[in-house]
């Protein structure tokens, strides 16, 4: 697969992928989808939001997930009180997210939406639509994050937060199979999408292609969205508190000694950056 190939039809695949994918996905995690802790990644024995409180207060605030999945955080958040809506580019996690929150009771000012859509593009909603954008483990690991910050950045209201965790760009780089997952097979610095195959039993195959991108490629990327980071969170797990993450291949000794997931909070200014700092 060409460079450019992967340019025009990354999203295509990631659609194609995950509508195949959407069953086995909530089959395999749904015990931990739906825990009250709230996960901020897929590596369990660390906090969740319900202490770290990344999003904070949602009651009668205005809320847009991306790469909402199955709508587990959606719901938990309206439950709240949130007027939430979820984005996802998968069809059928849609599909399964309206159907798991048409059987939740869901109490006023609190409610939950879903619409299918590229988080690249965030056109359904005019300028300053959202108190919080936030994703969890989710869109912006499969989409150009410059296009998809300055979305988020546009319909952010002032003083508007945007939170997202992913991979840390360091366990990134480390073997993900073998006797040694310390190992370092990858450069920090290689950008090249990396593409991963799906074999289904009928013999048919679909591809998902992720991105990998240094901290200064993220920080570079909020601010050209003219938002300014507040919190770097990297978790260290709790021996006392592990047990199997929903990465099932990976030992307790790598993510004992790598963070397996960062959180970035970051706001909009009432004011442009550029008159913030003079730049």
């Amino acid at each position: 697969m060409s460079a450019n190939w992967l340019e025009v039809r990354y999203a295509e695949l990631n659609r194609d992928d995950w509508n195949r994918e959407t069953h086995r996905y909530q089959e395999r995690h749904r015990s931990q989808l739906v825990s009250g802790d709230g996960l901020w990644g897929p590596v369990f024995g660390v906090p969740g939001e319900k202490e770290l409180q990344v999003l904070g207060a949602v009651e009668n605030k205005d809320v847009l997930e991306l790469g909402c999945g199955g709508g587990q955080w959606t719901l938990r958040l309206a439950r709240q009180g949130a007027r939430c809506t979820g984005q996802d580019i998968s069809d059928a996690q849609i599909e399964y997210a309206r159907d798991f929150v048409a059987q939740a009771e869901i109490k006023p000012p609190g409610q939950a939406l879903f619409q299918q859509g590229n988080a690249e593009d965030l056109s359904a909603w005019p300028d300053e639509s959202f108190d919080i954008v936030f994703s969890n483990f989710g869109a912006v690991g499969f989409v150009d994050i410059e296009k998809c910050f300055k979305e988020v950045g546009r319909v952010l209201r002032k003083g508007g937060l945007f939170a997202f965790s992913w991979l840390s760009p360091f366990f990134d780089c480390l073997a993900d199979e073998g006797d040694n997952q310390l190992e370092i097979v990858r450069s920090y610095f290689d950008r090249q999408p990396m593409v991963a195959e799906s074999v289904w039993p009928d013999g048919s195959h679909t591809y998902y292609v992720q991105f990998h991108h240094t901290l200064g490629d993220w920080q570079q990327a909020i601010k050209t969205a003219g938002l300014l980071v507040v919190d770097i969170i990297e978790l260290e797990p709790q021996r006392s508190d592990w047990r199997e993450s929903t990465w099932t291949n990976v030992p307790w000794y790598k993510v004992s000694m790598v963070p397996g997931t960062t959180i970035w909070r970051a706001k909009k200014p009432s004011i442009p950056l550029s008159q913030l700092f003079n730049t």
